[in-house]
């Protein structure tokens, strides 16, 4: 009886053991939501928001081609980098790589971590039209032109 009694439990506890997950699992998110102009809405740093990086922009392209303002470089106004992007992780690619975490991701909200100089960063990013498009949309100056 004995030994059935432990065979019995040796069997339950590995059945147990193998339906365990090996920790939480990774969200993937769709390429193609990432693909536009994102704008800072909130930043947070090691917690507490902060407006130091407010202004903060990226574009992403599909073909792995990424435009910021937030470059590793100090003292540039914006630049061009490429990244890849696995489903849960943005890479940008250069010569300080960073890479971002990707919380949130939706046809019009991003949500990323990373860390800059061993501090914890939160952005909550909303997507934007790009400015040239704006430009080619603003149809006020030809408005005002037929005006006169």
């Amino acid at each position: 009886m004995s030994s059935n009694f432990t065979f019995t439990v040796l069997l339950t506890t590995g059945f147990l053991l193998s339906c365990q997950s090996d920790g939480p699992k990774k969200v993937e998110f769709n390429k193609a939501d990432l693909v536009g102009r994102w704008e800072l809405s909130k930043a947070f740093r090691s917690g507490k928001e902060t407006e130091t990086m407010t202004g903060t922009f990226y574009e992403f392209d599909g073909e792995g081609n990424l435009k910021t303002n937030l470059p590793p470089t100090p003292n540039t106004l914006e630049e061009d980098f490429k990244y890849s992007f696995n489903g849960h992780e943005i890479i940008q690619k250069g010569q300080t790589p960073v890479t971002y975490t990707v919380d949130s991701l939706t046809t019009s909200f991003l949500g990323l971590s990373m860390v800059i100089n061993n501090f914890p960063f939160k952005l909550e990013l909303n997507k934007a039209v790009p400015p040239a498009q704006l430009e080619a949309n603003d149809t006020s100056a030809s408005d005002t032109l037929k005006e006169l």
